[in-house]
């Protein structure tokens, strides 16, 4: 009768058991293969959708910033056509000036603008996360400063319309008639179909009016409070091309 050998058997169990070792760690190193490329394309699909919500995002935002630039060059022409009447005033012999130049020029002064941006998408951004999704730092570093750009100029410009309110208006009601300025109050976006006809008064209204030295240090105070406001819309402007020249370079 034959019988195995027995160091023959141990090594025929020992092959078995490595052929099935190598074959349980290929499997293993397929698997795994399998899941690393399930996960790549994964990736590569999330990037792919993050750059197209990127760059809707990107698109959205440059319609919102132009749309703020072309209103704040219609309010910077205003204010600065207000502070240029104010400069005028103050730096002219106004005693010279017949009745109806004063009307004009007190007029143009007395007309100022407020600069309301529209902020809805840029907020909606912010609050929702999305401004993560872009990939320019320095973008998203300008972009997170808007709120405070707007803060700095909606300081002056309260400051402008209490002064312009408390101190300016009334002064001018006490010695001319404000009506009179009617004919200088259509603005490009605000335009009207009947005009207030004028009124005369006495010579010795404006007279009064050109002396004081109270409505001189009212219209000094008016322009300072007007010069900063038209400083805050300079450096508005500068942001606002800054952000639009850096979402332009992620624009595809």
């Amino acid at each position: 009768m034959l019988t195995e050998n027995p160091s023959y058997a141990k090594a025929s169990a020992g092959s078995k058991f490595t052929k099935y070792l190598l074959y349980a760690i290929g499997e293993i190193i397929l698997v795994v293969i399998g899941i690393l490329i399930a996960l790549s394309i994964n990736n590569w699909n999330n990037y792919k959708d993050d750059r197209t919500e990127e760059q809707l995002l990107l698109r959205n935002l440059k319609q919102e910033f132009t749309k703020n630039l072309n209103e704040l060059h219609s309010d910077h022409a205003i204010n600065t056509e207000s502070l240029e009447a104010a400069y005028y005033f103050l730096e002219t012999d106004m005693n010279l000036k017949s009745s109806e130049q004063i009307d004009s020029l007190v007029g143009h002064l007395n007309v100022y603008a407020t600069f309301d941006p529209s902020i809805g998408y840029i907020n909606q951004a912010i609050s929702s996360g999305k401004l993560d999704l872009i990939q320019s730092d320095s973008l998203k570093i300008y972009l997170s400063q808007w709120s405070g750009e707007l803060n700095d100029l909606r300081e002056d410009v309260i400051i402008r319309r209490e002064h312009w309110l408390n101190h300016l208006l009334p002064i001018i009601r006490k010695h001319i008639p404000t009506r009179n300025t009617d004919l200088t109050q259509d603005r490009p976006d605000y335009q009207r179909q009947k005009k207030i006809s004028p009124i005369k008064v006495s010579d010795e209204n404006y007279e009064a009016f050109t002396s004081s030295l109270e409505v001189d240090g009212v219209i000094y105070d008016y322009y300072m409070n007007q010069y900063y406001v038209v400083i805050n819309e300079d450096n508005i402007e500068v942001y606002i091309k800054r952000v639009l020249d850096l979402i332009d370079k992620e624009l595809i």
